[in-house]
């Protein structure tokens, strides 16, 4: 539980206690609340009580969670996607995406204000500069900074960068909107797969334009399918439903295999009770307001690898 033993860390830390006090007022504060609340969210409310404010101080990457203010990082930029155009009400705006790593991982950072997006635009902030953030917040697993914070160059050089993102490794009870986790769990249930077409040179989604089908960028186009394959993973704390594309569906199955019903009903059949590893973001699904996991990637539990890692 990466997220809760950083808070214990740090509350530890400011308040003065053993780490032994903070963990059994944590433990009283979710027996108090019937259990209705995470370990991580009883640690939040022990540091509110105790008068702990995380807000403005230096974070890494691996201690991000969830809903913070006035985030304070330093970080190597190591992709930068071109800027994008929007309107909204009316009022039309621009936005910026960047990849922020440290030691510890990566994350998004994303720019609305146009005076940073300036400094994108006319590359004097560019891919392989290291930043120093102020006033950021965090909103779905990223960091986002508004003309209330600051962005700039740092005097600090970073080398040596994590770029694969933090990954908390938690139960399914504990997973939080915006999380990237890998959990341990059995399949229980698996939907029919459904697919959709895309273009075959950018993989973007297509119009149907009557008998043809339209790309935006690259015009009329011979479409090809993807796949999309939902089942539900359990646990033994909760069940969440885990949504696979088709890079990750190729990790189990070849996706034009699921067009055939003889060899999709297999796979589905055998799939039913397997153990599996997954990681992935943690996402709301606007249409029925429950968390969901976007898979990144798929493993088999392998039973005698981890017998000689507990072993060990």
């Amino acid at each position: 539980m990466q997220n809760y033993d950083l808070l214990i860390e740090r509350i530890t830390k400011a308040s003065g206690l053993g780490k032994e006090e903070i963990e059994q007022r944590v433990e009283a504060k979710k027996a108090k609340l019937s259990g209705l609340i995470s370990k991580e969210g009883a640690a939040q409310i022990i540091a509110a009580e105790l008068g702990i404010n995380f807000d403005d101080q230096d974070i890494k990457v691996s201690e991000l969670i969830p809903g913070m203010r006035r985030v304070n990082i330093i970080g190597k930029i190591i992709n930068m996607f071109p800027v994008r155009e929007f309107e909204k009400n009316g009022n039309k705006g621009k936005v910026a995406n960047l990849v922020l790593a440290d030691e510890t991982g990566s994350t998004r950072l994303v720019l609305w204000d146009a005076n940073h997006i300036v400094l994108i635009e006319n590359e004097t902030i560019k891919q392989g500069d290291t930043v120093e953030i102020q006033n950021g917040s965090t909103r779905e697993g990223e960091i986002h900074l508004s003309g209330f914070g600051e962005i700039k160059k740092s005097g600090n050089v970073m080398t040596e960068v994590k770029e694969a993102p933090s990954v908390s490794e938690v139960t399914l009870e504990e997973v939080r909107q915006g999380q990237s986790v890998r959990v341990r769990g059995v399949v229980v249930q698996v939907f029919q797969p459904r697919f959709y077409s895309v273009c075959p040179e950018c993989n973007k989604k297509v119009i149907k334009e009557g008998e043809s089908t339209r790309c935006a960028e690259h015009g009329e186009v011979t479409a090809k399918d993807r796949a999309i394959l939902n089942f539900v993973l359990d646990d033994g704390t909760e069940t969440i439903r885990v949504v696979m594309f088709s890079d990750q569906v190729n990790m189990l199955i070849p996706e034009e295999d699921l067009k055939d019903e003889e060899k999709s009903g297999a796979f589905r059949s055998d799939f039913i009770g397997t153990e599996i590893y997954l990681s992935g973001n943690v996402k709301r699904n606007q249409l029925f307001n429950n968390l969901e996991i976007i898979a990144s990637n798929v493993e088999k539990v392998d039973a005698e690898k981890l017998i000689k890692e507990l072993d060990s």
